[in-house]
């Protein structure tokens, strides 16, 4: 009976014991409890430019290679208009002398000319009309006189111009008329018309009780002339010199590679343009480079020539290709220039013809560089280093981390693989592991990174977008949690058979990103 008691005894405290550890737990789940959670960080984000690849000469080799590197500069434009189509050039004067010869009446008739001027029709946004007459006699004088070709309209009338007035005695008078707004076109019966153009001038002077032999001297001269429009012939007309300057964007930190670069396919496109009815002459268009430090300009060499002389016809655009055999462009170009000038002068109508020139009509020209050099690359390295930065807190939750994750961005638009390698290193830059594993690959150090897609010519038509999910190991997740240093190596080669074209301007946009899961109990909270 007393073994039966302890045994009960015994069974009952091995019960309560059972009890207590099973509820001392459940309550240990009430009031310490946990939840998963995702953290994510960075790792590193930055573009590499072509530039940041063709610094490594010891890596690459200009030569026959099957890729293409092309280099451009921007396009050097300038427009002009022709609102300033005027002055001096078509100033036109006559000097007669009118004697009476009936009565004491003149009649006056004068064509005011210029050789090199025909003008059939114009609108004249201004100018000035002036005569001076000259009595050589004792008597007063009166004329009357109209320039039959210029009308203007006032109210519902369409005036004709003229002038009139009165001469004093053995003096000198002058008058003048203002042209603005005038419309002129030449009479059809206008005296010589198509062997003297000019603006016919007709009219009476009329000398008091002159008798034959009296005279008078007129002066006529039309000056300050500008035109709304003009049709008509006349001899070339130069427009002036027309500059643009523009920063030489291979002057960047590409210069160095540059220098050493033999190009072996260059284009220099000249385009010239024009809206008027005369052809245009761009007469010694230069190309000059010019240097930041003072050096003496060097200018780009067309043939034998540093100059040239080309004719833009009428509405119509002239393209003008040179290379290495008939210019210095590879020379000119390896000296790196700070900025690029273009200049011209420009003659209008070289050919003397006839045609209608209107206000707004424009000239434009322009100049741009395209180059090519075809390279190899054998595994063109070059090394980015990153500070992991993470604060304290994150490094110790990534201790309690069951599982993560590194995703790696990209957006590549040079049209050839790059192999990337993302070293983790403690702050002694003492490795931990790689973080660029592709599983699919089987490659434990390295991922690869698509190019750019390219058409049948080499060029790159769209970049390649990339996402590189790489499943890190609760080991690894501990060594990210010790990280301090992020050592990414990318590798080049040209190993595909195709014919790519690199530009200067192509570039790779890289992010890598962690994110992992961790569990949370209530000291987290």
């Amino acid at each position: 009976m007393e073994i039966l008691k302890f045994i009960y005894k015994n069974f009952l405290i091995l019960i309560a014991g059972v009890l207590f550890f099973s509820c001392s737990e459940k309550a240990k789940e009430i009031f310490n409890p946990s939840s998963e959670s995702i953290i994510e960080f960075s790792l590193s984000k930055r573009v590499y430019k072509m530039e940041d690849v063709v610094k490594h000469q010891s890596q690459i080799k200009v030569d026959s290679g099957k890729y293409l590197l092309k280099f451009s500069t921007d396009e050097i434009r300038k427009d002009t208009t022709i609102d300033a189509f005027s002055a001096d050039f078509f100033e036109m004067d006559i000097d007669t002398l009118f004697y009476v010869l009936i009565s004491d009446t003149i009649d006056a008739q004068m064509i005011i000319r210029r050789d090199s001027v025909g003008i059939q029709e114009a609108e004249f946004e201004s100018g000035l009309m002036q005569l001076r007459f000259i009595n050589y006699t004792t008597k007063p004088a009166f004329f009357e006189l109209t320039l039959p070709g210029f009308t203007k309209q006032v109210g519902l009338i369409r005036d004709t111009l003229k002038i009139g007035g009165n001469i004093p005695p053995n003096q000198i008078a002058n008058f003048e008329r203002d042209l603005s707004n005038f419309l002129y076109a030449q009479p059809l019966n206008q005296p010589f018309g198509s062997t003297r153009p000019g603006f016919w001038l007709k009219g009476k002077i009329y000398l008091q009780g002159g008798s034959f032999g009296d005279s008078v001297r007129i002066y006529s001269h039309v000056q300050n002339i500008k035109f709304k429009r003009i049709k008509g012939k006349f001899q070339p007309l130069s427009l002036g010199f027309k500059e643009q300057t523009l920063k030489n964007s291979l002057s960047s930190d590409i210069s160095e590679f540059i220098s050493k670069v033999t190009f072996d396919s260059i284009n220099v496109k000249m385009k010239a343009s024009t809206t008027i009815d005369f052809n245009i002459r761009l007469k010694q268009f230069k190309v000059m480079g010019i240097f930041n430090s003072g050096n003496q300009p060097i200018t780009l060499k067309f043939g034998n020539s540093y100059s040239l002389d080309t004719l833009v016809s009428s509405n119509n655009l002239v393209d003008l290709q040179f290379n290495n055999t008939n210019s210095n462009i590879n020379y000119f170009l390896s000296q790196i220039p700070d900025s690029i000038r273009i200049s011209s002068e420009l003659i209008l109508n070289p050919d003397y013809q006839t045609g209608e020139i209107y206000s707004n009509d424009s000239i434009s020209f322009s100049f741009q560089v395209d180059a090519w050099s075809r390279f190899t690359v054998n595994q063109a390295e070059w090394t980015d280093t990153f500070d992991i930065d993470l604060s304290q807190d994150v490094r110790e939750k990534l201790k309690k981390a069951t599982e993560g994750q590194v995703l790696i961005y990209i957006e590549n638009e040079i049209p050839f693989e790059v192999a990337l390698t993302g070293l983790v290193t403690d702050s002694n830059f003492n490795p931990l592991f790689y973080l660029t594993r592709d599983e699919v690959a089987q490659n434990d150090t390295m991922v690869i990174l698509n190019g750019a897609i390219t058409n049948s010519q080499g060029e790159v038509i769209l970049p390649s977008y990339q996402t590189v999910k790489i499943n890190l190991t609760q080991r690894e997740i501990e060594k990210l949690s010790r990280g301090y240093k992020l050592l990414q190596r990318f590798s080049l080669s040209t190993t595909e058979k195709r014919v790519a074209e690199i530009s200067a301007k192509s570039k790779i946009n890289l992010k890598i990103a962690g994110k992992i899961r961790i569990q949370l109990t209530s000291d987290d909270f």
